[in-house]
């Protein structure tokens, strides 16, 4: 690689490679974070019963499946 090479790497990457890549890792995290939430509500739902359970678990999903949804968009369109 060339020291051309490398100035226009980093100059295609600097600022907006970086804020990109720091934005994909935050949605990242809150991905693994999503999946806890998902995780501790199942466990809830084993061990105390109550009546509005099921709607507490389709929240979670749903909100699981949104997150999953907006990495992808992030991916894709920054």
């Amino acid at each position: 690689m060339t020291i051309v090479e490398l100035a226009q790497l980093l100059t295609g990457l600097f600022p907006f490679g970086f804020i990109k890549i720091g934005i994909l890792l935050l949605i990242l995290i809150y991905l693994a974070f999503a999946a806890i939430i998902v995780r501790q509500d199942d466990l809830m739902s084993r061990v105390v019963e109550i009546p509005f359970s099921p709607l507490l678990r389709l929240i979670g999903a749903l909100h699981f499946l949104a997150v999953i949804i907006v990495f992808l968009l992030a991916v894709f369109l920054l």
